[in-house]
């Protein structure tokens, strides 16, 4: 069975290729041509919500965030694009445990790194980009004093969305991303924490 989030991001996906085969066939000749290029993007990472469960109160701080990909622009007219990339991830963030009445508190700071595939379709208006699809990662390795790679989600699941400005060969601007998938894994998860990944993202792209 699929979950309301599984079949929105079908709907979705299905919706986009939709617009972009009609677009497609439609497109103008004077189009840009297509480029390829590089993503970096430093931000915060973290999980929501918080959550109450056997006498321990879990929450999360932000911790540091890098995404590094190579991404492949195809312009189907002047103002419509679509982005397909791969490349790495790196989510860091710290647990916070408060345990029981007396409040007593223990971090655990987490870093992952996964492997990701992101697909966005852009609209074009001058100088400015807005963003928004689909992205998919792989967790790949998992550093942490207190879990391992097996206490998470393998594949997670989400929606991306960027807005940025170019200048010159670059391109800067901001990129929030929401998970869809609970960050740790329910078969080794005894506390059952339903907490997802949250990235706000300062990207910048240097296109060929």
């Amino acid at each position: 069975m699929y979950s309301n989030t599984s079949k929105l991001m079908v709907k979705f996906i299905y919706a986009v290729s939709v617009v972009l085969l009609i677009t497609g066939v439609c497109r103008a000749q004077d189009k840009p041509d297509n480029k390829v290029g590089v993503l970096f993007a430093v931000g915060a990472s973290t999980i929501a919500p918080a959550q109450s469960s056997d006498g321990f109160e879990h929450s999360y701080d932000p911790g540091f965030c890098l995404h590094i990909i190579g991404y492949y622009n195809y312009f189907f007219t002047e103002h419509l694009v679509l982005e397909p990339g791969f490349g790495f991830i790196a989510n860091n963030f710290t647990e916070q445990l408060t345990v029981g009445t007396a409040g007593a508190k223990v971090g655990y700071e987490v870093k992952n790194t996964y492997l990701a595939l992101p697909i966005t379709v852009q609209y074009v208006f001058n100088k400015i980009r807005v963003g928004i699809g689909p992205e998919v990662n792989y967790l790949i390795r998992t550093k942490s004093d207190r879990y391992d790679v097996v206490n998470f989600t393998d594949f997670t699941y989400g929606l991306s969305t960027l807005v940025d400005y170019k200048v010159s060969y670059f391109r800067i601007g901001l990129n929030y991303k929401m998970s869809f998938a609970k960050t740790f894994d329910p078969a080794t998860n005894i506390f059952d924490k339903s907490g997802k990944y949250q990235n706000l993202l300062l990207t910048f792209r240097y296109e060929l």
